[in-house]
C-alpha cells in the first residue's frame, strides 16, 4: 500500500493518538493485546465473565449512578456496578484495601444514551494474583463477552490511571 505524502501526517497523528494508554477516548482506547494474553489469563478472563452474569442488577454508587459524562478511557459516558463485596466495603467507609472477591464492572459508551457499548472493563481483587499491582486482575471484554485484554495484557494499560485510586479503584472512596 502506498500513502500519498499528505496522508502520512494523519496516519502518524493517528497512530499517535492511539498509542496513548491513559487518556479521553470513545472506548476502550490502547491497541487490543488480544494475542498477548497468556492462556491462563484467558481462562481466568472468560471464567470472569461467567461471574459477573447479571451484573446489571448489583448496585451502583454515588456518585456513579446511571449513566455518566467521563472523560476517562473507557467511554465518553460511562456506568458502573459493583458486586456486594465491593459495595458493602465502600458503604462501610471503614478504609483499607477492598477484599478478595470485589469485583467493579463498567461499560464505556459513546453516547449519553448508552445507546451501545464499546467495551466492559472489570477490576477483580484476588489474593496473589499479582502483589506488584495490587492484587488486581483485569479485563476488558466486548459486549458480547469476547476477551480483548486481560490480566498480564492489561497490567499497562490499567495500573498507570488506577494507582489514583485508593485500592486502584478510582470511582469511590471508603
Amino acid at each position: 500500500m502506498f500513502l500519498r505524502l499528505s496522508a502520512r501526517p494523519a496516519l502518524f497523528a493517528m497512530l499517535a493518538t492511539t498509542a496513548i494508554a491513559c487518556g479521553k477516548g470513545d472506548g476502550d482506547s490502547g491497541g487490543d493485546a488480544g494475542s498477548d494474553i497468556s492462556a491462563d489469563d484467558l481462562a481466568l478472563a472468560e471464567a470472569t465473565w461467567a461471574e459477573i452474569n447479571g451484573y446489571e442488577s448489583w448496585g451502583q454508587l454515588d456518585p456513579w449512578v446511571g449513566i455518566q459524562a467521563s472523560t476517562d478511557v473507557h467511554g465518553d459516558y460511562v456506568q458502573i456496578w459493583a458486586n456486594g463485596v465491593a459495595e458493602s466495603t465502600v458503604t462501610a467507609a471503614a478504609g483499607g484495601d477492598m477484599p478478595d472477591g470485589a469485583i467493579t464492572v463498567k461499560e464505556g459508551y459513546s453516547d449519553e444514551a448508552g445507546s451501545s457499548i464499546n467495551a466492559i472493563t472489570v477490576m477483580k481483587k484476588m489474593s496473589g494474583y499479582d502483589s506488584a499491582n495490587g492484587d488486581w486482575f483485569y479485563a476488558r471484554y466486548t459486549a458480547d463477552g469476547t476477551v480483548t485484554m486481560a490480566g498480564q495484557s492489561a497490567v499497562d494499560m490499567c495500573v498507570g490511571c488506577h494507582a489514583a485510586g485508593q485500592d486502584s479503584v478510582r470511582a469511590w472512596t471508603w
